[in-house]
């Protein structure tokens, strides 16, 4: 009988396909995340007792791979934390938190119960340039250290429980994009140091108990687009060099404050998209603030003020959408254009308004109220002119 000798070559290719297999296993067997980075999400987690959002967070798995609101880079240090929206998220942001030194996008928001104060040790992250802290019931001062995150692009604080002044060593954060400080309780004026943040686009702090008046270094900010400071306790005049806004999409709200007197001019001149001055003291003419070259205002709310001039030969912007000038002392008659606008609200009551209003099918289903209380206003939806 013919004896069967081993296959060197196959034995040979079975043993190496086996170290191959074998190796794979390993590679994918090792996590990616940082030892360190890991311990720290750990320790986070266990602050918050191990809450819904932290799920995913097993310790024998890989926090780069499977942990969810967990990004990291190629060396698998944690770039990204984002969580929200919970309500067993209970207690202080721990000071752990700090011990992220590759951070650069920070989410904690929506947290009703997440309370206590900003922890000192945010200023580790010296690579952070998204910070997300709303919708908690944080409290205590915005702390001036803030300032030390200098690579941040965006911080919304908003819709929080935070006191005190604004500090102006936010001026110190020239990366700025947008800020967001709205629904609070902060008190005291606007720090004029905001203006030097050339590259702000947003900046919020409505709702809020601000006092003082507005900074003229607001109006030298070239990229703004939308400014909103509504629902304060501001006071005075709007700055002249606020007619030297350059962004053609600016979005302006001044409303709910005690700001007075005439409004520059030289705002009238400026690109704006939709502006609110209602619910102030503003006094004298506001025609200028129209105008059938605007092609882009799409919406101005001039109500609840002093204003006084002659509405009839105002020019009215071809895109006007939104119109509120109720409530004032405005005369005249409506412009005869007005019933061809895309208008979807529309409010002129309360005014010193005269004649018959435009004919128009856009106008016709706007209830009698948004005209009335004028002088002699009559026609359709009014009762017919004499």
């Amino acid at each position: 009988m013919q004896s069967t000798k081993p296959n060197c070559s196959l034995l040979l290719l079975t043993f190496t396909s086996l170290i191959f297999i074998s190796s794979i296993h390993i590679t994918f067997s090792i996590d990616l995340c940082n030892p360190s980075d890991k311990n720290t999400l750990l320790q986070i987690s266990s602050h918050f007792n191990n809450a819904s959002p932290f799920s995913t967070w097993l310790p024998n798995t890989d926090c780069c791979a499977n942990w969810s609101g967990i990004e990291c880079d190629t060396h698998g240090r944690v770039t990204m934390l984002a969580i929200n929206n919970a309500d067993d998220i209970v207690g202080e942001i721990p000071p752990v938190i700090g011990n992220l030194p590759f951070l650069q996008f920070l989410d904690l928001s929506v947290f009703p119960h997440l309370s206590g104060e900003i922890p000192q040790t945010l200023t580790k992250l010296t690579n952070l340039n998204h910070l997300d802290f709303s919708l908690n019931n944080l409290s205590g001062p915005i702390p001036d250290f803030i300032s030390q995150l200098k690579l941040l692009n965006d911080i919304d604080l908003s819709g929080n429980s935070f006191s005190g002044p604004i500090p102006s060593s936010l001026g110190q954060l020239t990366n700025l994009q947008s800020a967001n400080l709205g629904s609070n309780q902060l008190t005291g004026p606007i720090p004029a140091s905001l203006g030097r943040i050339k590259t702000l686009v947003q900046l919020y702090i409505y709702i809020n108990n601000l006092t003082g008046p507005l900074p003229p270094s607001l109006g030298s900010l070239p990229n703004l687009d939308e400014l909103n400071i509504s629902q304060n306790k501001l006071i005075g005049s709007i700055p002249p060099n606020f007619g030297s806004f350059k962004n053609p999409d600016l979005q302006l709200d001044l409303s709910f404050n005690s700001l007075t007197g005439p409004l520059p001019t030289n705002l009238g001149r400026v690109n704006i998209t939709a502006i609110n001055l209602s619910n102030n003291r503003f006094t004298g003419d506001a025609s200028f603030m129209f105008g059938n070259q605007k092609t882009v205002l799409t919406s101005i709310n001039l109500s609840n003020n002093q204003f006084k001039f002659d509405f009839s030969n105002t020019g009215l912007p071809p895109g006007l959408k939104n119109l509120d000038i109720s409530h004032n002392m405005i005369y005249g008659s409506l412009p005869k254009n007005i019933g061809q606008l895309p208008l979807q609200t529309i409010d002129v009551s309360f005014n010193q308004l005269c004649g018959q209003i435009p004919t128009g099918r856009r106008l016709k289903r706007f209830s009698a109220n948004k005209f009335s209380n004028n002088k002699c206003l009559c026609g359709l939806p009014l009762p017919a002119c004499n």
